[in-house]
């Protein structure tokens, strides 16, 4: 990275200051970190390193603060805390190991991501228990158009407003007093006839972050979004609002988009993927392959003599060709990652991750068999026969070789085999 040594520049700065810095690549891998971090999270000492994903630093973060009974949720928290981690705009605060810690995140140039803690030391004041509640407005909970919380330093409610009573299908006779809301969620679901255990998880574990908007899921696809903020001795205020038409429709709007997305993506003609849907698998399966150092291939397939097949049988039959070489194509890849499309006129390309050379081949022989097999004359009874010239790049280490290049060796293995005489495989390993 090109301006590493500067942000480790500022890391040392705000060692000075006793501000905690770690910075993360786009593929939320650690990059570097400062002594501070180390004194805020001692879990990491020794373990923390150049690389490491994100994940696997909050697996160790959560492990050392979840009780017996919550461990059973970690994933779930830790997927959460990866989504916090990338859309994070605004600081939030959180106690970790006696410490207030407030942090904030910030993306910077090339998709990194830098994380800053500050230690917010608690101002000197009598313990909330103690106080007496009676000075609080609670009044004017009631004059708040969204449902309104309040929760002493341990997490437990001290009021509410009405609105809040209604989102959370409280009885009218029952008390939420003294409860903590991972218990009012659990209630509510339980009320529904459905004990989400999830559910409670998520407002448990969302509630240690407080500044960070979360959202609760409760049954009958109704949503709540959490907004929170906590004073310096723990009180927390927190809002709740009902977003479940929102909700829906971002569903809708997802779903749409998505469709647009997979028109947009695919070849009306055959199915398969596009050119440009190719380009970009291309380009994210060969940073993955990279990342994890496996091998994979790359094959292009041309039908040969194709525009003899158009020009004595007409374009109709022709499409038709195109399409049964299609399938042939798609029924010979089967594994999920696998992307089979349609290049341009009557070329083909596959992408292989996982695959080594000899796996390449044998796919390869499968759709020159299945062609063999399909009876062309259904289509017209003057076509005997129609066969594919194939090019394969198989590579060993990603690392080593650009995607471009792993292409553009495939499509001189394809000219090769159609100089050979056609209908025939070739391939080359690097």
């Amino acid at each position: 990275m090109r301006n590493r040594e500067t942000y480790a520049f500022f890391g040392e700065i705000l060692d000075t200051l006793d501000v905690a810095l770690c910075l993360f690549d786009p593929q939320d891998r650690t990059v570097l970190w400062n002594d501070a971090f180390l004194r805020f999270f001692p879990e990491h000492a020794g373990h923390v390193h150049a690389g490491e994903p994100y994940r696997e630093n909050l697996l160790r973060f959560y492990r050392g603060r979840l009780s017996q009974a919550e461990q059973a949720n970690i994933e779930r928290y830790v997927e959460e805390g990866i989504e916090r981690h990338r859309t994070q705009t605004r600081p939030f605060v959180f106690s970790h190991l006696g410490r207030r810690l407030r942090v904030a995140s910030q993306p910077s140039p090339g998709g990194y991501r830098v994380r800053i803690w500050q230690d917010i030391a608690p101002e000197q004041a009598v313990p909330l228990r103690d106080q007496q509640w009676a000075i609080f407005p609670i009044d004017l909970l009631g004059y708040i158009a969204d449902g309104a919380m309040v929760l002493d330093e341990e997490d437990r409610i001290i009021a509410t407003n009405e609105e809040f009573r209604v989102l959370y299908d409280v009885p009218d006779e029952r008390s939420v007093i003294g409860q903590t809301f991972a218990e009012v969620v659990r209630e509510a679901c339980l009320k529904a006839g459905q004990e989400d255990r999830a559910a409670e998880a998520a407002a448990l574990d969302n509630l240690r972050f407080a500044g960070a908007p979360f959202e609760v899921c409760l049954p009958g696809g109704r949503w709540r979004r959490v907004i929170a903020r906590r004073a310096a001795n723990g009180v927390g205020f927190f809002t709740h609002s009902d977003i479940t038409i929102l909700k829906r429709q971002q569903t809708d709007l997802k779903r749409a988009m998505d469709e647009l997305a997979t028109i947009a993506a695919t070849d009306v003609l055959t199915g398969l993927a596009n050119r440009r849907r190719f380009d970009q698998a291309l380009a994210e399966q060969w940073a993955k392959a990279d990342a994890r150092g496996g091998p994979i291939a790359v094959m292009l397939i041309d039908l040969d003599h194709f525009k003899a097949v158009n020009d004595t049988f007409g374009h109709a039959a022709g499409d038709e060709c195109l399409r049964r070489v299609a399938l042939a194509v798609q029924e010979a890849v089967t594994q999920s990652a696998d992307v089979a499309a349609r290049y341009g006129g009557e070329e083909f390309a596959v992408l292989l991750p996982n695959a080594t050379g000899e796996e390449a081949m044998a796919i390869a022989r499968s759709m020159r068999r299945s062609l063999r097999m399909e009876d062309w004359a259904r289509i017209d009874p003057g076509l005997a026969r129609l066969t594919v010239s194939i090019g394969i790049c198989a590579v060993r280490n990603p690392a080593a070789v650009a995607a471009g290049d792993a292409l553009r060796r495939a499509d001189e293995m394809l000219y090769r085999a159609k100089n050979s005489g056609r209908d025939r495989i070739d391939l080359v390993e690097a």
